[in-house]
């Protein structure tokens, strides 16, 4: 027998029937339709229902480290593209990240953009194995690994605690890792 697939906007129960799980929205009407191509699986113990997809979208799991580059923020959030484990093997698909101020730093009334800049690259660890994903950089191997000046876009070398422009002079502040500029297998020359 085969599965039944449901695509995505099909409708598949009642809200009142079924609550809507994985998978699944509610729409205007109290439909529970599909959000991804996949099988509807019916709970009827716990009367929800959800998508189990096709394939599998493998999402970084608790403890795992990945890279990520700064994809917005503000003063107290940065939301991070995460690209894979490493430079060298990106996922298939990038997921969101969040990194919150106090996953950085214990200092109260501190501003993110003092540890993290947009645009900078940043290996952080997964606090959680779901949607949208918490990160944290406060280990010494933790945080910025890559970093590019604000003023004129040239990559940043690490001078002391700070971080260097070698073409406008440039100091800035990050939240600098142990591997910092180790992403490309050598260090800068200057550095």
């Amino acid at each position: 027998m085969s599965k039944r697939i449901a695509l995505p906007g099909e409708p598949l129960c009642k809200e009142e029937e079924y609550l809507a799980h994985k998978g699944v929205y509610v729409d205007e009407n109290g439909i529970v339709r599909a959000s991804m191509v996949g099988e509807p699986v019916y709970d009827n113990a716990n009367r929800r229902v959800q998508i189990k997809p096709i394939k599998e979208l493998k999402i970084p799991k608790t403890g795992e480290t990945v890279i990520g580059y700064v994809d917005a923020m503000r003063d107290d959030m940065a939301f991070i593209k995460i690209i894979g484990y490493d430079i060298a093997k990106p996922f298939k698909h990038s997921f969101t990240g969040v990194l919150h101020i106090s996953q950085v730093t214990d200092a109260k009334g501190d501003s993110l953009y003092n540890y993290v800049r947009p645009g900078d690259l940043i290996r952080v660890k997964v606090l959680n194995s779901y949607i949208p994903i918490l990160v944290t950089a406060k280990e010494p191997r933790l945080g910025v690994i890559l970093a590019f000046c604000s003023r004129c876009g040239n990559e940043l070398y690490k001078d002391g605690d700070k971080l260097k422009c070698s073409v406008c002079g440039n100091t800035e502040i990050r939240k600098i890792s142990l591997d910092y500029m180790k992403v490309k297998g050598k260090r800068n020359a200057k550095a």
